[in-house]
């Protein structure tokens, strides 16, 4: 948590370049904006010190943007560096209203990423312009609704006119992909009847479950490869199933079909079901029935993706460690050489050109060719190299947080609300 005055003091001073004067009109603004979607909570002391009842425990405070920018138009005056940050902050003994105090509505923030991955999801089954559309709809949706919930089983009702009134310029292919959005199997949107075209929600549950089931489908194909796969799908699909069945349905080999189903099992992504055709137990009347249960695969899931995060983090420190002495020196090549830069500007920008300063702003290219120089080819291969195995350990360890956070969100919102 942190003072609003506070926390746009420390934005302004991110900002290099520019009129500072208009930054901090812009800043004021855009942190209003998320604060009146509910991404980031504003609370005074009073109600941190003495939480409200449950009943109320979502009131909002508005910020006082005419307060919040005069304090940060001072601040601007003095100078807006670090050594002037304290300077004009409403002391703690005498606190002011409008010095609200800020903190990540975690939830919030959850349903957004909820609805990117679903408007990305659509984008990768249609195509961009798809999930364009499906990002307005539920941009929509988030802004309308007075307490945004990353639990809610569906969105809230978007009707066909805010949907046009989204785009600057209403496009001919909007109906059209609407409609394709609407077919699409994974029940990315719905339609209710209504006035003017009818009315838009998206079922955060079922599209959850597809997501989910995608990720599951991921690992299971490292895992077991195609043969794995397909046994999933036909199971999860047809439900409980016997082995002569099961066999018989899927189209693979024998032999691999009877040495991968076992290790399913063991792993826990494949379970079993024993019953009796008779009121005795025996090798003759028992049947195995197998069945994908979701709700333990999707823990499953949580397990394989902390383990991934573990070993990615651990094998990205690795890497930098081995090149440490490498990245140091390539960071200060890099800063020596913006400074160079920015002299260079300085100087190119004065109106009295002497030759004194020619010889100065020469003397400073050669200072930035010759940093440029430092790094040896072998040296900028290795730098090369590194970024690219950073950047794919990054990718991955992505893709293990998100699988992660719908297997999570699953359990959520299909066991959590029925507890």
């Amino acid at each position: 948590m942190a003072k609003t005055s506070e926390v746009l003091r420390a934005a302004l001073l991110r900002v290099s370049e520019g009129d500072k004067y208009k930054e901090a009109e812009v800043l004021v603004e855009c942190l209003d904006t998320l604060v009146s979607l509910g991404v980031i909570r504003a609370s005074t002391k009073s109600m941190i010190l003495h939480p409200l009842e449950e009943h109320v425990q979502y009131e909002r405070f508005s910020l006082s943007k005419s307060d919040l920018l005069e304090n940060l138009r001072k601040f601007v005056a003095s100078g807006a560096t670090y050594k002037n940050f304290h300077r004009f902050l409403p002391t703690p003994k005498h606190s002011v209203e409008w010095d609200l105090i800020l903190a990540p509505c975690a939830d919030s923030l959850e349903a957004l990423w909820r609805d990117h991955l679903i408007s990305r999801l659509a984008a990768e089954r249609i195509d961009e312009t798809a999930g364009d559309v499906m990002s307005r709809i539920l941009h929509v949706a988030f802004a309308s609704k007075e307490h945004s919930h990353v639990m809610s089983p569906s969105s809230e009702a978007v009707d066909h006119s805010q949907v046009v009134q989204s785009f600057r310029d209403p496009p001919n292919y909007l109906n059209s992909y609407l409609t394709l959005l609407l077919d699409d199997p994974m029940s990315l949107l719905e339609q209710k009847p209504g006035i003017a075209g009818g009315i838009y929600i998206c079922p955060y549950k079922k599209v959850v479950r597809g997501i989910l089931v995608r990720h599951i489908e991921n690992i299971v194909q490292v895992l077991f490869e195609n043969a794995g796969v397909r046994i999933f799908r036909i199971l999860l699909t047809e439900g409980y199933l016997p082995y002569e069945t099961l066999e018989r349905r899927l189209l693979i080999p024998q032999k691999e079909f009877r040495k991968i189903l076992p290790q399913m099992v063991a792993s826990q992504f494949v379970s079993t079901t024993e019953f009796s055709r008779a009121k005795d137990f025996n090798a003759d009347t028992v049947v195995c029935l197998y069945s994908v249960n979701l709700s333990m695969v999707a823990r499953l899931t949580v397990e394989y993706a902390q383990h991934c995060i573990l070993c990615l983090a651990t094998r990205s420190d690795a890497e930098l460690n081995a090149k440490s002495r490498l990245i140091d020196q390539r960071y200060y090549v890099e800063s020596m050489i913006s400074k160079h830069q920015a002299e260079i500007a300085r100087l190119e920008g004065q109106e009295e050109m002497g030759e004194g300063v020619d010889e100065e702003i020469e003397s400073h290219r050669e200072s930035v060719q010759a940093l440029q120089n430092s790094l040896t080819p072998a040296e900028i291969n290795q730098l090369s190299t590194l970024s690219n195995r950073l950047a794919k350990l990054g990718a991955a360890q992505w893709e293990a947080e998100t699988a992660w956070f719908v297997a999570d969100l699953y359990l959520r919102l299909y066991f959590d609300t029925e507890e």
